[in-house]
Protein backbone atom coordinates (compact mmCIF):
# COMPACT_ATOMS: atom_id res chain seq x y z
CA UNK A 1 0.00 0.00 0.00
CA UNK A 2 2.83 2.50 1.16
CA UNK A 3 4.66 1.85 -2.14
CA UNK A 4 2.05 2.43 -4.43
CA UNK A 5 0.60 5.46 -2.46
CA UNK A 6 4.54 6.71 -2.14
CA UNK A 7 4.72 6.27 -6.28
CA UNK A 8 1.84 7.56 -7.35
CA UNK A 9 2.40 10.81 -5.26
CA UNK A 10 5.27 11.34 -6.36
CA UNK A 11 3.41 12.01 -9.57
CA UNK A 12 0.39 13.62 -8.78
CA UNK A 13 2.77 16.16 -6.05
CA UNK A 14 4.97 17.20 -8.58
CA UNK A 15 1.48 18.94 -10.54
CA UNK A 16 0.66 21.19 -7.61
CA UNK A 17 2.12 23.86 -4.91
CA UNK A 18 3.52 21.52 -2.56
CA UNK A 19 6.29 20.21 -4.26
CA UNK A 20 9.26 22.30 -5.05
CA UNK A 21 10.90 21.13 -7.66
CA UNK A 22 14.18 20.53 -9.00
CA UNK A 23 15.85 22.99 -11.64
CA UNK A 24 15.57 20.88 -15.06
CA UNK A 25 16.48 22.20 -18.62
CA UNK A 26 12.87 23.02 -19.94
CA UNK A 27 13.28 21.40 -23.31
CA UNK A 28 14.07 18.32 -21.93
CA UNK A 29 11.28 18.67 -19.06
CA UNK A 30 7.40 17.77 -20.14
CA UNK A 31 4.43 18.15 -18.51
CA UNK A 32 4.33 14.77 -16.09
CA UNK A 33 0.47 14.00 -16.48
CA UNK A 34 -2.18 15.34 -18.46
CA UNK A 35 -5.15 16.64 -16.48
CA UNK A 36 -7.25 13.37 -17.06
CA UNK A 37 -4.23 11.12 -15.34
CA UNK A 38 -3.49 13.43 -12.82
CA UNK A 39 -7.76 13.49 -11.77
CA UNK A 40 -7.40 9.30 -12.23
CA UNK A 41 -4.46 9.30 -9.60
CA UNK A 42 -6.32 11.68 -7.16
CA UNK A 43 -9.25 9.66 -7.45
CA UNK A 44 -7.36 6.26 -7.03
CA UNK A 45 -5.24 8.05 -3.98
CA UNK A 46 -8.54 8.85 -2.56
CA UNK A 47 -10.01 5.71 -2.60
CA UNK A 48 -6.97 4.11 -1.17
CA UNK A 49 -6.24 5.99 1.63
CA UNK A 50 -10.43 5.90 2.85
CA UNK A 51 -11.09 2.31 2.13
CA UNK A 52 -7.72 0.77 2.72
CA UNK A 53 -9.09 -0.78 6.32
CA UNK A 54 -12.67 -1.41 4.14
CA UNK A 55 -13.44 -3.88 1.84
CA UNK A 56 -12.87 -2.28 -1.41
CA UNK A 57 -15.66 -1.93 -3.84
CA UNK A 58 -14.62 -1.53 -7.63
CA UNK A 59 -17.20 1.81 -8.94
CA UNK A 60 -17.21 2.66 -12.75
CA UNK A 61 -15.31 5.86 -12.03
CA UNK A 62 -12.68 4.10 -10.12
CA UNK A 63 -12.47 1.49 -13.20
CA UNK A 64 -12.67 4.41 -15.59
CA UNK A 65 -9.59 6.21 -13.68
CA UNK A 66 -7.79 2.53 -13.87
CA UNK A 67 -8.17 2.37 -17.28
CA UNK A 68 -7.03 6.03 -17.94
CA UNK A 69 -3.82 4.85 -16.58
CA UNK A 70 -3.18 1.82 -18.10
CA UNK A 71 -3.80 3.57 -21.40
CA UNK A 72 -1.54 6.25 -20.48
CA UNK A 73 1.24 6.50 -22.80
CA UNK A 74 3.43 7.22 -19.55
CA UNK A 75 4.91 4.00 -18.13
CA UNK A 76 5.12 5.21 -14.71
CA UNK A 77 1.66 5.37 -14.52
CA UNK A 78 0.95 1.89 -16.36
CA UNK A 79 2.78 0.51 -13.29
CA UNK A 80 0.61 2.77 -10.77
CA UNK A 81 -2.34 1.19 -12.40
CA UNK A 82 -0.88 -2.36 -12.06
CA UNK A 83 0.38 -1.53 -8.59
CA UNK A 84 -2.60 -0.49 -7.42
CA UNK A 85 -4.53 -3.61 -9.00
CA UNK A 86 -2.66 -5.89 -7.15
CA UNK A 87 -2.88 -3.90 -3.60
CA UNK A 88 -7.02 -4.28 -4.13
CA UNK A 89 -6.82 -8.07 -5.53
CA UNK A 90 -6.36 -9.55 -2.01
CA UNK A 91 -8.87 -7.93 -0.56
CA UNK A 92 -11.20 -7.59 -3.45
CA UNK A 93 -14.51 -9.51 -2.56
CA UNK A 94 -16.54 -7.96 -5.57
CA UNK A 95 -17.02 -10.28 -9.05
CA UNK A 96 -15.04 -8.78 -11.34
CA UNK A 97 -16.76 -6.99 -14.05
CA UNK A 98 -15.37 -8.19 -17.83
CA UNK A 99 -14.44 -4.23 -18.35
CA UNK A 100 -11.86 -5.02 -15.86
CA UNK A 101 -10.12 -7.75 -17.69
CA UNK A 102 -9.24 -5.96 -20.98
CA UNK A 103 -6.96 -2.97 -19.13
CA UNK A 104 -5.91 -5.75 -16.66
CA UNK A 105 -4.63 -7.47 -20.14
CA UNK A 106 -2.89 -5.00 -21.18
CA UNK A 107 -0.82 -4.44 -18.19
CA UNK A 108 0.10 -8.48 -17.85
CA UNK A 109 1.01 -7.68 -22.02
CA UNK A 110 3.51 -4.65 -20.75
CA UNK A 111 6.63 -4.02 -21.87
CA UNK A 112 7.71 -3.63 -18.32
CA UNK A 113 8.58 -5.74 -16.27
CA UNK A 114 7.63 -4.37 -12.99
CA UNK A 115 4.44 -3.96 -14.46
CA UNK A 116 4.22 -7.42 -15.09
CA UNK A 117 5.14 -8.47 -12.07
CA UNK A 118 2.13 -6.23 -10.51
CA UNK A 119 -0.83 -7.64 -12.93
CA UNK A 120 0.35 -11.25 -12.55
CA UNK A 121 0.17 -10.63 -9.00
CA UNK A 122 -3.50 -8.98 -9.49
CA UNK A 123 -4.52 -11.75 -11.75
CA UNK A 124 -3.37 -14.39 -9.21
CA UNK A 125 -4.96 -12.91 -6.09
CA UNK A 126 -7.85 -12.07 -7.97
CA UNK A 127 -8.49 -16.03 -8.68
CA UNK A 128 -7.44 -17.43 -5.90
CA UNK A 129 -8.89 -15.08 -3.04
CA UNK A 130 -12.40 -13.67 -4.90
CA UNK A 131 -15.39 -15.34 -6.24
CA UNK A 132 -15.58 -18.47 -7.62
CA UNK A 133 -17.16 -16.39 -10.65
CA UNK A 134 -13.76 -14.47 -11.12
CA UNK A 135 -12.15 -17.25 -13.06
CA UNK A 136 -14.66 -17.78 -15.10
CA UNK A 137 -14.59 -13.91 -16.11
CA UNK A 138 -11.01 -14.65 -16.36
CA UNK A 139 -11.28 -17.37 -18.65
CA UNK A 140 -13.81 -15.94 -21.05
CA UNK A 141 -11.89 -12.94 -21.13
CA UNK A 142 -8.69 -14.69 -22.79
CA UNK A 143 -6.06 -14.24 -20.59
CA UNK A 144 -4.92 -17.99 -20.46
CA UNK A 145 -3.05 -17.53 -23.69
CA UNK A 146 -1.67 -14.57 -22.15
CA UNK A 147 -0.93 -16.28 -18.62
CA UNK A 148 0.73 -19.10 -20.68
CA UNK A 149 2.87 -16.80 -22.68
CA UNK A 150 3.96 -15.19 -19.09
CA UNK A 151 5.43 -19.02 -18.04
CA UNK A 152 8.16 -18.19 -20.33
CA UNK A 153 9.05 -14.50 -18.62
CA UNK A 154 12.54 -14.18 -17.38
CA UNK A 155 11.74 -13.16 -14.23
CA UNK A 156 11.20 -15.97 -11.71
CA UNK A 157 8.11 -13.91 -9.76
CA UNK A 158 6.14 -13.72 -12.95
CA UNK A 159 6.36 -17.41 -13.50
CA UNK A 160 5.65 -18.15 -9.79
CA UNK A 161 2.58 -15.83 -9.77
CA UNK A 162 1.61 -17.26 -13.88
CA UNK A 163 1.77 -20.81 -12.55
CA UNK A 164 -0.54 -20.01 -9.60
CA UNK A 165 -3.15 -18.14 -11.07
CA UNK A 166 -3.13 -21.34 -13.72
CA UNK A 167 -3.49 -23.49 -10.78
CA UNK A 168 -6.23 -21.82 -9.27
CA UNK A 169 -7.97 -21.68 -12.53
CA UNK A 170 -7.74 -25.56 -12.89
CA UNK A 171 -9.89 -26.08 -10.42
CA UNK A 172 -12.90 -27.08 -13.25
CA UNK A 173 -12.98 -29.69 -15.48
CA UNK A 174 -13.86 -27.44 -18.75
CA UNK A 175 -10.88 -24.84 -17.43
CA UNK A 176 -8.46 -27.96 -17.30
CA UNK A 177 -9.13 -28.88 -21.00
CA UNK A 178 -8.82 -25.14 -21.93
CA UNK A 179 -5.10 -24.95 -20.23
CA UNK A 180 -4.36 -27.99 -22.06
CA UNK A 181 -5.41 -27.29 -25.20
CA UNK A 182 -4.02 -23.66 -25.25
CA UNK A 183 -0.66 -25.34 -25.19
CA UNK A 184 0.08 -24.91 -21.25
CA UNK A 185 1.86 -28.31 -20.40
CA UNK A 186 5.24 -28.01 -22.16
CA UNK A 187 5.95 -24.73 -20.13
CA UNK A 188 4.50 -25.89 -16.83
CA UNK A 189 6.54 -29.06 -17.32
CA UNK A 190 9.79 -26.80 -17.73
CA UNK A 191 9.18 -24.87 -15.23
CA UNK A 192 8.24 -27.99 -12.53
CA UNK A 193 12.29 -28.18 -13.01
CA UNK A 194 13.29 -24.98 -11.92
CA UNK A 195 15.63 -24.29 -9.70
CA UNK A 196 13.57 -21.97 -7.47
CA UNK A 197 10.87 -23.88 -4.94
CA UNK A 198 8.43 -21.36 -5.11
CA UNK A 199 8.03 -21.69 -9.21
CA UNK A 200 9.01 -25.34 -8.76
CA UNK A 201 5.76 -25.75 -6.60
CA UNK A 202 3.75 -24.05 -7.93
CA UNK A 203 4.18 -25.44 -11.61
CA UNK A 204 3.77 -29.33 -10.04
CA UNK A 205 0.50 -28.07 -8.28
CA UNK A 206 -0.66 -27.09 -11.68
CA UNK A 207 -0.22 -29.83 -13.36
CA UNK A 208 -1.68 -32.26 -10.47
CA UNK A 209 -4.80 -30.62 -11.34
CA UNK A 210 -4.58 -30.62 -15.07
CA UNK A 211 -4.29 -34.98 -14.04
CA UNK A 212 -7.92 -34.79 -12.90
CA UNK A 213 -9.66 -34.88 -15.91
CA UNK A 214 -9.11 -38.78 -18.09
CA UNK A 215 -8.75 -36.56 -21.63
CA UNK A 216 -5.86 -34.73 -20.65
CA UNK A 217 -3.65 -37.71 -19.39
CA UNK A 218 -2.42 -38.56 -22.75
CA UNK A 219 -1.19 -35.39 -23.59
CA UNK A 220 0.67 -35.24 -20.26
CA UNK A 221 1.86 -38.63 -21.25
CA UNK A 222 2.95 -37.20 -24.59
CA UNK A 223 4.73 -34.58 -23.40
CA UNK A 224 6.86 -36.29 -20.63
CA UNK A 225 5.20 -35.39 -17.66
CA UNK A 226 5.03 -38.78 -16.06
CA UNK A 227 8.64 -38.91 -16.14
CA UNK A 228 8.97 -35.82 -14.30
CA UNK A 229 6.54 -36.76 -11.53
CA UNK A 230 9.09 -39.60 -10.97
CA UNK A 231 12.11 -37.21 -11.05
CA UNK A 232 10.49 -34.99 -8.23
CA UNK A 233 9.39 -37.49 -5.69
CA UNK A 234 13.30 -37.74 -5.15
CA UNK A 235 13.16 -33.81 -4.22
CA UNK A 236 13.15 -32.78 -0.78
CA UNK A 237 10.39 -30.68 -0.42
CA UNK A 238 7.03 -32.28 0.57
CA UNK A 239 4.69 -30.15 -1.35
CA UNK A 240 6.03 -31.05 -4.21
CA UNK A 241 6.14 -34.98 -3.06
CA UNK A 242 2.70 -34.51 -2.26
CA UNK A 243 1.96 -32.72 -5.58
CA UNK A 244 3.67 -35.45 -7.82
CA UNK A 245 2.62 -38.96 -5.55
CA UNK A 246 -0.76 -37.17 -6.25
CA UNK A 247 -0.67 -36.78 -9.83
CA UNK A 248 1.08 -40.64 -10.43
CA UNK A 249 -2.24 -41.61 -8.27
CA UNK A 250 -4.67 -39.92 -10.53
CA UNK A 251 -2.33 -40.94 -14.00
CA UNK A 252 -2.28 -44.46 -12.69
CA UNK A 253 -6.39 -45.05 -13.04
CA UNK A 254 -5.73 -45.57 -16.27
CA UNK A 255 -4.69 -49.22 -17.11
CA UNK A 256 -2.45 -47.45 -19.98
CA UNK A 257 -0.94 -45.05 -17.92
CA UNK A 258 -0.72 -47.15 -15.18
CA UNK A 259 1.83 -49.14 -17.18
CA UNK A 260 3.43 -46.19 -18.55
CA UNK A 261 4.22 -45.19 -15.07
CA UNK A 262 5.58 -48.30 -14.41
CA UNK A 263 7.36 -48.72 -17.17
CA UNK A 264 9.23 -45.06 -17.53
CA UNK A 265 11.09 -45.79 -14.49
CA UNK A 266 11.68 -49.16 -15.22
CA UNK A 267 10.18 -50.06 -11.79
CA UNK A 268 11.34 -46.66 -10.05
CA UNK A 269 8.38 -45.78 -9.17
CA UNK A 270 7.39 -48.37 -6.64
CA UNK A 271 10.89 -48.10 -5.13
CA UNK A 272 10.66 -44.52 -4.70
CA UNK A 273 6.66 -44.45 -3.28
CA UNK A 274 7.51 -47.06 -0.90
CA UNK A 275 10.10 -45.09 0.78
CA UNK A 276 7.39 -42.07 0.88
CA UNK A 277 5.71 -44.23 3.15
CA UNK A 278 7.76 -43.62 6.24
CA UNK A 279 7.70 -39.70 5.25
CA UNK A 280 7.37 -37.35 8.37
CA UNK A 281 4.91 -35.83 6.50
CA UNK A 282 1.13 -37.59 6.99
CA UNK A 283 0.00 -35.83 3.35
CA UNK A 284 3.05 -37.31 1.57
CA UNK A 285 2.04 -41.04 2.97
CA UNK A 286 -0.84 -40.44 2.12
CA UNK A 287 -0.64 -39.84 -1.39
CA UNK A 288 2.03 -42.32 -1.96
CA UNK A 289 -0.31 -44.88 -0.34
CA UNK A 290 -3.08 -43.36 -2.60
CA UNK A 291 0.05 -44.27 -6.05
CA UNK A 292 0.68 -47.67 -4.62
CA UNK A 293 -3.50 -48.30 -4.13
CA UNK A 294 -4.14 -47.42 -8.04
CA UNK A 295 -1.01 -49.15 -9.06
CA UNK A 296 -1.62 -52.35 -7.45
CA UNK A 297 -4.84 -52.45 -9.31
CA UNK A 298 -2.50 -55.23 -11.67
CA UNK A 299 -1.73 -58.14 -10.78
CA UNK A 300 1.90 -58.07 -11.52
CA UNK A 301 2.36 -54.40 -9.52
CA UNK A 302 -0.01 -56.49 -6.68
CA UNK A 303 3.27 -58.94 -6.17
CA UNK A 304 6.00 -56.72 -6.93
CA UNK A 305 5.10 -53.77 -4.43
CA UNK A 306 4.54 -57.00 -1.61
CA UNK A 307 8.50 -58.14 -2.84
CA UNK A 308 9.41 -54.81 -2.62
CA UNK A 309 9.11 -54.66 1.45
CA UNK A 310 5.33 -52.06 1.26
CA UNK A 311 4.27 -53.99 3.73
CA UNK A 312 5.60 -53.20 7.03
CA UNK A 313 5.34 -49.54 6.11
CA UNK A 314 1.69 -49.81 5.29
CA UNK A 315 1.50 -51.66 8.90
CA UNK A 316 3.08 -48.32 10.73
CA UNK A 317 0.99 -46.23 9.30
CA UNK A 318 -2.22 -48.37 9.85
CA UNK A 319 -1.03 -48.46 13.76
CA UNK A 320 -0.07 -44.63 13.93
CA UNK A 321 -1.27 -41.96 11.31
CA UNK A 322 -3.88 -39.43 10.80
CA UNK A 323 -7.16 -41.18 10.33
CA UNK A 324 -6.97 -40.20 6.26
CA UNK A 325 -3.44 -41.73 5.88
CA UNK A 326 -4.87 -45.08 7.68
CA UNK A 327 -7.55 -45.22 5.77
CA UNK A 328 -5.59 -44.69 2.61
CA UNK A 329 -2.58 -47.44 3.73
CA UNK A 330 -6.00 -50.34 4.66
CA UNK A 331 -6.79 -49.04 0.78
CA UNK A 332 -3.36 -50.07 -0.81
CA UNK A 333 -3.39 -52.89 1.22
CA UNK A 334 -6.96 -53.60 -0.11
CA UNK A 335 -5.85 -53.96 -3.59
CA UNK A 336 -2.11 -55.63 -2.28
CA UNK A 337 -4.87 -58.39 -0.75
CA UNK A 338 -6.12 -59.17 -4.38
CA UNK A 339 -3.15 -61.55 -5.32
CA UNK A 340 -3.60 -64.86 -3.71
CA UNK A 341 0.11 -65.06 -3.81
CA UNK A 342 0.29 -61.99 -0.85
CA UNK A 343 -2.28 -63.62 1.16
CA UNK A 344 -0.18 -65.53 3.76
CA UNK A 345 2.15 -62.75 3.99
CA UNK A 346 -0.64 -60.37 5.09
CA UNK A 347 -2.22 -62.86 7.51
CA UNK A 348 1.55 -63.44 9.11
CA UNK A 349 2.22 -59.74 9.04
CA UNK A 350 -0.72 -59.69 11.55
CA UNK A 351 -2.50 -57.38 9.59
CA UNK A 352 -6.09 -59.17 10.75
CA UNK A 353 -4.90 -57.28 14.30
CA UNK A 354 -5.31 -54.00 12.91
CA UNK A 355 -7.97 -54.70 10.97
CA UNK A 356 -9.90 -55.44 14.03
CA UNK A 357 -9.07 -52.92 16.13
CA UNK A 358 -9.83 -50.19 13.29
CA UNK A 359 -12.91 -51.67 12.95
CA UNK A 360 -14.40 -50.78 16.33
CA UNK A 361 -12.98 -47.61 16.19
CA UNK A 362 -15.81 -45.42 15.86
CA UNK A 363 -16.68 -43.12 12.73
CA UNK A 364 -13.62 -44.28 10.44
CA UNK A 365 -16.14 -44.83 7.67
CA UNK A 366 -13.50 -44.45 4.98
CA UNK A 367 -10.95 -47.16 7.06
CA UNK A 368 -13.89 -49.31 7.31
CA UNK A 369 -14.59 -49.60 3.79
CA UNK A 370 -11.39 -50.59 3.24
CA UNK A 371 -10.89 -52.95 5.69
CA UNK A 372 -14.35 -54.90 5.13
CA UNK A 373 -12.58 -55.02 0.96
CA UNK A 374 -9.65 -56.36 2.69
CA UNK A 375 -11.31 -59.08 4.23
CA UNK A 376 -13.36 -60.00 1.50
CA UNK A 377 -10.81 -60.71 -0.37
CA UNK A 378 -8.39 -62.66 2.05
CA UNK A 379 -11.87 -64.41 2.42
CA UNK A 380 -12.31 -65.56 -1.34
CA UNK A 381 -8.93 -66.78 -1.44
CA UNK A 382 -8.23 -69.43 1.68
CA UNK A 383 -8.59 -67.35 4.46
CA UNK A 384 -11.89 -67.36 5.46
CA UNK A 385 -11.06 -70.37 8.39
CA UNK A 386 -8.30 -67.28 10.28
CA UNK A 387 -10.45 -64.62 9.71
CA UNK A 388 -13.14 -66.37 12.08
CA UNK A 389 -10.42 -67.50 14.49
CA UNK A 390 -9.12 -64.13 14.95
CA UNK A 391 -12.52 -62.52 15.51
CA UNK A 392 -12.06 -60.00 12.23
CA UNK A 393 -16.27 -61.39 11.29
CA UNK A 394 -17.08 -60.45 14.61
CA UNK A 395 -16.03 -56.74 14.16
CA UNK A 396 -17.45 -56.86 11.08
CA UNK A 397 -20.76 -57.99 12.37
CA UNK A 398 -20.13 -55.17 15.39
CA UNK A 399 -19.76 -52.38 11.80
CA UNK A 400 -22.72 -54.08 10.41
CA UNK A 401 -24.97 -53.31 13.34
CA UNK A 402 -24.74 -49.83 14.03
CA UNK A 403 -27.65 -48.23 12.05
CA UNK A 404 -25.64 -45.15 11.02
CA UNK A 405 -23.07 -46.35 9.15
CA UNK A 406 -23.19 -44.76 5.80
CA UNK A 407 -24.35 -46.81 2.32
CA UNK A 408 -20.59 -47.07 1.02
CA UNK A 409 -19.91 -49.18 4.27
CA UNK A 410 -23.01 -51.42 4.25
CA UNK A 411 -22.12 -52.01 0.58
CA UNK A 412 -18.17 -53.66 1.58
CA UNK A 413 -19.76 -54.60 4.93
CA UNK A 414 -22.50 -57.02 3.04
CA UNK A 415 -20.05 -57.99 0.59
CA UNK A 416 -17.78 -59.56 2.85
CA UNK A 417 -20.05 -61.14 4.81
CA UNK A 418 -21.68 -62.91 1.30
CA UNK A 419 -18.67 -63.68 0.77
CA UNK A 420 -17.91 -65.40 4.28
CA UNK A 421 -20.95 -66.80 4.26
CA UNK A 422 -19.68 -69.81 1.85
CA UNK A 423 -17.48 -70.72 4.90
CA UNK A 424 -19.09 -73.39 6.89
CA UNK A 425 -17.73 -71.71 9.95
CA UNK A 426 -18.72 -68.52 9.05
CA UNK A 427 -22.08 -69.51 7.95
CA UNK A 428 -23.03 -70.46 11.66
CA UNK A 429 -21.24 -67.40 13.20
CA UNK A 430 -23.65 -65.05 11.06
CA UNK A 431 -26.57 -67.28 11.67
CA UNK A 432 -26.36 -68.14 15.62
CA UNK A 433 -24.84 -64.45 16.23
CA UNK A 434 -26.45 -61.50 17.43
CA UNK A 435 -29.74 -63.04 18.71
CA UNK A 436 -31.35 -62.84 15.51
CA UNK A 437 -30.63 -58.77 14.75
CA UNK A 438 -28.20 -59.98 12.11
CA UNK A 439 -30.86 -61.40 9.86
CA UNK A 440 -33.33 -58.27 11.06
CA UNK A 441 -31.08 -56.08 9.58
CA UNK A 442 -30.42 -57.87 6.36
CA UNK A 443 -34.22 -58.52 5.46
CA UNK A 444 -33.98 -54.40 6.57
CA UNK A 445 -31.50 -53.59 3.80
CA UNK A 446 -32.76 -55.77 1.29
CA UNK A 447 -36.32 -54.13 1.75
CA UNK A 448 -35.55 -50.30 2.19
CA UNK A 449 -32.00 -49.63 1.19
CA UNK A 450 -31.78 -47.12 -2.05
CA UNK A 451 -28.38 -48.67 -2.91
CA UNK A 452 -29.09 -52.01 -4.82
CA UNK A 453 -25.88 -53.03 -4.58
CA UNK A 454 -26.58 -53.22 -0.26
CA UNK A 455 -30.37 -54.85 -1.15
CA UNK A 456 -28.06 -57.69 -3.35
CA UNK A 457 -25.23 -58.68 -0.49
CA UNK A 458 -28.27 -58.37 1.98
CA UNK A 459 -30.01 -61.09 0.26
CA UNK A 460 -26.66 -62.82 -0.96
CA UNK A 461 -26.11 -63.32 2.73
CA UNK A 462 -29.42 -64.16 3.91
CA UNK A 463 -29.05 -67.03 1.01
CA UNK A 464 -25.96 -68.11 2.56
CA UNK A 465 -27.24 -68.44 5.90
CA UNK A 466 -30.07 -70.48 4.86
CA UNK A 467 -27.66 -72.87 3.38
CA UNK A 468 -26.51 -73.91 6.66
CA UNK A 469 -29.78 -75.70 6.75
CA UNK A 470 -31.39 -76.08 10.28
CA UNK A 471 -29.03 -73.45 11.58
CA UNK A 472 -31.51 -70.74 10.41
CA UNK A 473 -34.21 -71.38 12.77
CA UNK A 474 -38.13 -71.60 11.95
CA UNK A 475 -38.57 -69.18 14.39
CA UNK A 476 -36.18 -66.82 12.73
CA UNK A 477 -37.96 -67.21 9.64
CA UNK A 478 -41.09 -66.79 10.99
CA UNK A 479 -40.22 -62.92 12.78
CA UNK A 480 -39.12 -62.36 9.30
CA UNK A 481 -41.12 -63.59 6.95
CA UNK A 482 -43.35 -60.47 6.12
CA UNK A 483 -39.78 -58.28 4.91
CA UNK A 484 -38.43 -61.42 3.53
CA UNK A 485 -41.58 -61.86 1.09
CA UNK A 486 -41.50 -57.76 0.59
CA UNK A 487 -37.65 -58.23 -1.12
CA UNK A 488 -38.47 -61.45 -2.65
CA UNK A 489 -41.49 -59.74 -4.47
CA UNK A 490 -38.95 -56.63 -5.31
CA UNK A 491 -36.23 -59.24 -6.58
CA UNK A 492 -38.75 -60.71 -8.87
CA UNK A 493 -40.05 -57.90 -10.52
CA UNK A 494 -36.62 -56.45 -10.99
CA UNK A 495 -35.54 -55.89 -14.23
CA UNK A 496 -31.78 -57.24 -13.29
CA UNK A 497 -31.90 -61.19 -13.92
CA UNK A 498 -29.31 -61.26 -11.15
CA UNK A 499 -31.60 -59.83 -8.50
CA UNK A 500 -34.40 -62.58 -10.01
CA UNK A 501 -31.89 -65.26 -9.90
CA UNK A 502 -31.04 -64.85 -6.39
CA UNK A 503 -34.95 -64.50 -5.36
CA UNK A 504 -35.28 -67.52 -6.87
CA UNK A 505 -32.36 -69.20 -5.00
CA UNK A 506 -33.80 -67.89 -1.74
CA UNK A 507 -37.09 -69.26 -2.20
CA UNK A 508 -35.64 -72.71 -3.44
CA UNK A 509 -34.08 -72.69 -0.17
CA UNK A 510 -36.97 -71.29 2.20
CA UNK A 511 -39.49 -73.71 0.88
CA UNK A 512 -37.60 -76.32 3.39
CA UNK A 513 -39.64 -74.22 6.16
CA UNK A 514 -42.89 -75.29 6.44
CA UNK A 515 -44.29 -72.10 7.55
CA UNK A 516 -42.95 -70.20 4.71
CA UNK A 517 -44.04 -72.82 2.37
CA UNK A 518 -47.65 -72.63 3.23
CA UNK A 519 -47.19 -68.64 3.28
CA UNK A 520 -45.55 -69.04 -0.36
CA UNK A 521 -48.24 -70.77 -1.54
CA UNK A 522 -51.14 -68.14 -0.27
CA UNK A 523 -48.98 -65.37 -1.76
CA UNK A 524 -48.43 -63.94 -5.54
CA UNK A 525 -45.00 -65.23 -5.49
CA UNK A 526 -46.29 -68.62 -7.56
CA UNK A 527 -48.00 -65.67 -9.81
CA UNK A 528 -44.65 -63.77 -10.75
CA UNK A 529 -42.54 -66.64 -11.07
CA UNK A 530 -44.68 -68.10 -13.76
CA UNK A 531 -44.34 -64.83 -15.52
CA UNK A 532 -41.02 -65.38 -15.40
CA UNK A 533 -41.49 -68.36 -17.53
CA UNK A 534 -42.98 -66.08 -20.04
CA UNK A 535 -40.20 -63.74 -19.92
CA UNK A 536 -37.13 -63.58 -22.38
CA UNK A 537 -34.87 -63.78 -19.23
CA UNK A 538 -32.20 -66.42 -19.68
CA UNK A 539 -32.93 -70.20 -19.92
CA UNK A 540 -30.60 -70.91 -16.29
CA UNK A 541 -32.92 -68.69 -14.43
CA UNK A 542 -36.23 -70.22 -16.55
CA UNK A 543 -35.10 -73.28 -15.36
CA UNK A 544 -34.83 -72.17 -11.88
CA UNK A 545 -38.27 -70.75 -11.91
CA UNK A 546 -39.86 -73.94 -12.95
CA UNK A 547 -37.54 -75.98 -10.18
CA UNK A 548 -38.85 -73.86 -7.56
CA UNK A 549 -42.31 -74.20 -9.56
CA UNK A 550 -42.58 -77.86 -8.94
CA UNK A 551 -41.04 -77.76 -5.25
Amino acid sequence: MEVFLDYCMSYCCMCCSCFCPRDFDDDLYEPLLLEEERTAVNELLNYLNREYEEKPVLSKDRQHALSILTYSHNEDLQRSAALCLAELSERLQQPIPMELMEPLIVLLESRDIETQKAASLAISNLTLYGPDSNKVTIMQSGAIHVLIRLLKSPSREIQCNACGCITTLATTDVNKREIVRCGGIPSLIKLARSQDLSVKRNAAGALLNLTHVESNRSALVSAGAVQLFIDLLDTNDTDVQYYCAAAISNMAVDETHRATVVREGNHKVLTVLIRLLQSPSDKVKCQACFALRNLASDETNQVAIVEMGALPYLQNIMQASEDETMAAAIAALRNLSIHKANEKLIIEKGFLVDLNRILHEPLLWDAHCHAAGTVRNLAAGSQANVIVEQGVLDSLIFVFLQTTSPVSVQAEITAAMAVMGSNESARKRLTNGGTGKILSRLVSLAVNSTHSEVQYNSAGTIGQMLSAGKDLTSDLISTNQSGIMTYLHQFLESVDPAFVHIALWTIMQLLNDPGFHAAFDSSELPHRIEDILKSSLPSQIKHLARTVLAK
